[in-house]
C-alpha cells in the first residue's frame, strides 16, 4: 500500500496527523537524550560521592577487628 494509497482511502488529513503524531514521538526522544544522560551523570556522581562519605565514615577493616576481639 502505498501513500497516495493511503491518502485516497482514509484522507489526507489522517496523513498529515500520523506524521504529525510521528514527528511529535521523534522530537520527544531528541528531547529525552540530554535529560538522560544528565540524570546518569548525576547519578554516578552521587554514587561516587556516597561512597566516599561512606568510606570516611566506617573504620578500617583491621581495627574493626580489633574491636570486635575486645569484646
Amino acid at each position: 500500500m502505498s501513500v497516495f494509497d493511503i491518502v485516497q482511502q482514509h484522507g489526507p488529513w489522517k496523513l498529515a496527523g500520523f506524521v504529525a503524531a510521528l514527528g511529535v514521538f521523534l522530537l520527544l526522544h531528541l528531547i529525552r537524550w540530554p535529560i538522560a544522560l544528565a540524570a546518569r551523570l548525576l547519578h554516578a556522581a552521587q554514587a561516587g560521592l556516597d561512597a566516599r562519605i561512606t568510606s570516611a565514615m566506617t573504620p578500617d577493616t583491621a581495627e574493626r577487628a580489633r574491636r570486635s576481639a575486645d569484646v
